[in-house]
């Protein structure tokens, strides 16, 4: 089958830390390698396994910060290589394990990627787990697979930039045949707006803003919508092609721009806030926001989501990055209480404790997925570093979800 494998040379990183030493340089590893193979297709890993062809995969943010960004910092102590990178999955089950039961080959499914202690053999549970949170399960690195908090990320799964992968028969959720193939490549990540609505919503009348309006911005502004919350929402975005999706989607206000003091100017008229221009050090603001969502972990787009928070306001934070020297005076000085919300778990619903990706699951059927707005760019694996530059130029490619195409 043909995969992307991500490698790692342990020489040419001490080469790269030693040489930034002298020179100077980012802190990014320089150790990682991608590079397109035919390899075998993966092994079912136990009786209670299933082999998944690929359909299609998305380019998640934590495969730009791994691959694109040559960034491990926000999962490093949990990856082990090599790995196929991809863990927003759709696909086809080829084959099943012997005890499982209520799946068949044939059957076209997305793929809840955490490898958690359940899917992984572990016994008893972890008290993570075992409470109904796996993406804080303390067995990352335990049991019947290599290190890996995802499929994507494991070297013993394959992953969805690859032909095929192997996922539990817990991790499979089989998908209505009316639903495109579009929408279901954008429940992996929904998943993760979901959550972090249910977890932190909007009390009546809030003022609300999402920092953001890549895919997961997108997602949660239209997650607010489906899930009856009127609130005014304030989209901070990067772009002008971003801000017309996120109006599109319910945004009561879009606020773009590259001048950092334009932008605070229009947020701070926006929630009543008064913009304060220090005579060292970056510009901040006082007063806010009741609730910010931050959803692309880059540096400067959590501080100025701290900023935009009032003064013992709520911050939730969804994007995985790791922002190096980030400037959290805000957090202290505003008193802003920062909450952080990634991936699934389970959560009460309609008066029902229900798992995450199963809410998701339902609400992308029952009110679609805006997959116009948000996946922008299909690219066949064989043609990955044309997926790469468009997200490194998203000014001129105008990329908002890029997805690789497998020929089924």
């Amino acid at each position: 089958m043909k995969a992307i494998v991500a490698s790692f040379s342990l020489t040419k990183e001490v080469w790269h830390r030693l040489s930034a030493r002298v020179r100077g340089g980012n802190g990014k590893t320089r150790g990682l390698s991608l590079s397109l193979v035919e390899t075998p297709e993966p092994g079912l890993i136990s009786s209670q396994w299933v082999k998944v062809r690929t359909i299609m995969s998305g380019v998640s943010d934590m495969d730009e910060a791994l691959v694109v960004n040559q960034d491990l910092s926000p999962f490093g102590a949990f990856i082990s290589f090599p790995f196929v990178p991809g863990n927003e999955n759709l696909g086809i089950i080829t084959e099943t394990g012997d005890d499982v039961r209520g799946i068949e080959p044939g059957e076209r499914v997305v793929i809840d990627p955490l490898l958690s202690c359940e899917r992984r053999g572990v016994e008893p549970l972890c008290p993570s787990c075992a409470r109904g949170e796996p993406s804080s399960c303390r067995n990352f690195a335990a049991g019947i697979l290599g290190p890996g908090i995802m499929i994507g990320a494991c070297r013993d799964t394959s992953g969805g930039w690859a032909d095929s992968f192997v996922a539990h028969a817990t991790q499979v959720r089989a998908i209505p045949h009316s639903m495109e193939s579009d929408q279901a490549i954008l429940i992996p990540e929904f998943t993760r707006a979901v959550r972090a609505v249910l977890r932190h919503p909007p009390g009546a009348g809030d003022r609300v803003i999402i920092v953001g309006a890549g895919s997961l911005g997108l997602l949660t502004m239209h997650t607010l919508r489906i899930l009856g919350h009127a609130n005014r929402v304030t989209v901070v975005a990067e772009y002008p092609f971003e801000g017309e999706s996120a109006h599109k989607l319910g945004a009561s206000e879009v606020v773009t721009g590259v001048a950092p003091a334009t932008v605070y100017e229009e947020v701070a008229d926006l929630v009543g806030g008064v913009v304060r221009y220090p005579e060292v050090g970056r510009v901040t603001m006082q007063g806010g926001a009741d609730l910010v969502y931050e959803t692309t972990g880059h540096r400067r787009c959590v501080e100025d989501a701290l900023s935009f928070t009032g003064e013992g306001k709520k911050l939730v934070l969804m994007g995985i990055s790791e922002p190096s020297g980030l400037d959290l005076t805000s957090l202290w000085f505003k008193g802003v209480q920062l909450r952080g919300t990634v991936f699934s778990g389970t959560e009460t619903y309609q008066g029902e404790i229900t798992n995450t990706f199963d809410i998701a699951m339902d609400l992308a059927a029952q009110h679609g997925l805006p997959h116009h707005e948000i996946v922008t760019h299909r690219i066949h694996i064989q043609d990955y570093q044309k997926a790469f530059q468009a997200l490194a130029y998203r000014s001129t490619s105008k990329a908002i979800k890029v997805v690789f195409q497998h020929v089924v």
